[in-house]
């Protein structure tokens, strides 16, 4: 059943901003006029969206969301409002608190969500200010670089080289969020001012990116650059050019991605790579790779629920396949750096298999269909751990496969 058109009606006339989720498909079903006028955003442009997928203005404002959801959807009575800052379409900044609720309309559950702005925080930016708000809350870490000096393209081979030595040297950080602060361990703020070829770690990888910037003005490409702590550090760097009117570069914007962790996965798999990318590549099974930020030792028993938590929020997607990322997320985006306990119905399942695998190195758990027979799974999934040399947990495989094939999973999840 579906909620009735009266329902709709007397949402839209109440005055607090309100959108409303299907439990279930996780997608918005609809919202009120004082949402659009809080937020700026027509309903209609994004109806039927999964939830992480809604427009608000960052990453980390989709994820608080999302979390909203989920621990409202498992405990009905759960009361903790969310707050976050929301830039508009017209450029306001407009602090905002979410709080939401599980009613049962039309025989089916929702999540309602209520939203409340906090009017004594609101400001107005212009185009640029607004932008760069945008650029500071980004997840990842963005620079914009600005020439100290003007540097006229050389185009002949001659003088090429001098020329991109230059431009390196000439172009230095004017603007960076606190996600590159937090990457290069710069909380004083000496990151600006750095020029762009001193970011390298090999100066000629600099040159070869300014080689191509200067002439196709947009670069995406694998590098590695130095930090404050760490020599070389791989990531994937795309970096776009502004040029003036004589062709002279007067910008330089560029936003990084870590692939320290990737890396070092890939050295695991070694001379299996072909057999992994075959794996992860084909559609009949869904697969995934978790990773945490450094190996993890096995939790003793003294607060082991709270240690067990702290590693589900620890160790995050880092690979899968469009099967896998079908099964748990609407898009890549909202698939890469999942934490794990996301892929679990509730935290107890989730610790036990993250226990388990501590102890047996490979679980499973079976996914019941809605007709309330645990011999009738939807799905299974089985859990392999990673662990290096002293038995510290490198990272977790997750095989799930829509059909049971006569096996049968160590647990049944309580889903349903």
């Amino acid at each position: 059943m579906s909620i009735s058109q009266d329902v709709f009606s007397f949402i839209d006339a109440l005055p607090e901003a309100m959108f409303i989720v299907d439990q279930k498909k996780r997608t918005l079903v609809g919202s009120n006029a004082a949402f659009s006028e809080l937020t700026g955003l027509t309903v209609d442009t994004f109806l039927g969206t999964q939830i992480f997928d809604l427009p608000f203005s960052s990453r980390e404002a989709k994820r608080g969301i999302l979390r909203l959801f989920i621990k409202v959807s498992r405990d009905a009575g759960y009361d903790k409002p969310y707050s976050f800052t929301y830039v508009c379409p017209k450029g306001n900044i407009r602090n905002i608190q979410a709080s939401a609720r599980v009613p049962v309309l039309g025989g089916q559950k929702y999540v309602v969500f209520c939203l409340k702005q906090d009017q004594s925080q609101e400001v107005l930016l212009d185009g640029l200010d607004s932008w760069k708000f945008y650029l500071a809350m980004a997840y990842e870490s963005f620079m914009e670089f600005r020439p100290a000096i003007p540097v006229a393209v050389v185009d002949e081979p001659d003088g090429r080289m001098d020329f991109l030595q230059k431009l390196g040297n000439s172009l230095q950080v004017k603007f960076f969020n606190d996600s590159a602060a937090e990457f290069y361990n710069d909380p004083r703020g000496t990151l600006e001012g750095r020029t762009f070829l001193s970011l390298f770690n090999k100066e000629n990888d600099a040159i070869g990116f300014l080689d191509m910037l200067a002439v196709v003005g947009r670069i995406k490409s694998e590098t590695a650059v130095s930090t404050n702590k760490v020599p070389r550090v791989h990531v994937e760097m795309s970096c776009v050019v502004k040029f003036n009117d004589e062709g002279n570069i007067t910008a330089l914007y560029c936003s990084h991605r870590d692939l320290s962790k990737e890396r070092r996965f890939r050295d695991i798999i070694g001379s299996n790579k072909l057999e992994m990318s075959f794996m992860f590549h084909q559609s009949f099974v869904g697969f995934a790779l978790l990773a945490p930020p450094y190996p993890l030792e096995r939790p003793s028993i003294e607060n082991l629920d709270a240690k067990l938590d702290e590693m589900l929020d620890q160790i995050t997607a880092i690979r899968g396949n469009e099967t896998m990322i079908g099964m748990h997320a609407s898009d890549k985006s909202g698939f890469f750096m999942k934490p794990m306990r996301g892929f679990f119905y509730d935290s107890v399942e989730a610790r036990q298999v993250l226990k388990e695998l501590f102890v047996m190195r490979e679980t499973s758990l079976g996914k019941p269909k809605e007709t309330g027979n645990e011999n009738d799974l939807e799905q299974i999934s089985i859990f392999r751990g990673m662990f290096d040399n002293a038995d510290r947990l490198n990272g977790v495989f997750i095989a799930t496969s829509k059909h049971r094939c006569g096996y049968h999973p160590r647990h049944i999840t309580g889903a349903g």
